[in-house]
């Protein structure tokens, strides 16, 4: 798994993945999203457009880092999922959970609180 990291304009915090999201890329990423649970990132917008496959482990990290940028007061988007991990994303709830948006206009607005 490769994680790029990078700021944008509208203070989003922007983490790109660019792998699987089993039990070898969630061990990968693990520590990124440990490091970003101590950060003040506000806006935070995980990049999935190059992921092609999660597991319950991906999930599992997703929801965690989500809960705590969550309980610093921030607010946590998935980015752009490919198809068929979107399908997951929707089967397990998490769309309840997390917002996700297709694109970064959309994340923008969301982020913004628009």
């Amino acid at each position: 798994m490769e994680i790029r990291e990078e700021l944008l304009e509208g203070d989003i915090y922007r983490i790109s993945l660019d792998g699987r999201m089993d039990i070898e890329g969630v061990a990968s990423i693990e520590k990124c999203f440990a490091e970003l649970a101590g950060q003040p990132h506000e806006r935070v917008a995980v990049d999935m457009s190059a992921v092609p496959y999660m597991s319950s482990i991906g999930i599992r990290a997703l929801l965690i880092n989500a809960k705590a940028v969550s309980r610093r007061g921030g607010k946590y988007i998935i980015l752009s999922p490919q198809p068929e991990v979107l399908d997951v994303l929707k089967v397990s709830g998490i769309d309840q959970l997390i917002t996700i948006c297709a694109d970064l206009d959309e994340a923008g607005k969301v982020l913004a609180g628009n």
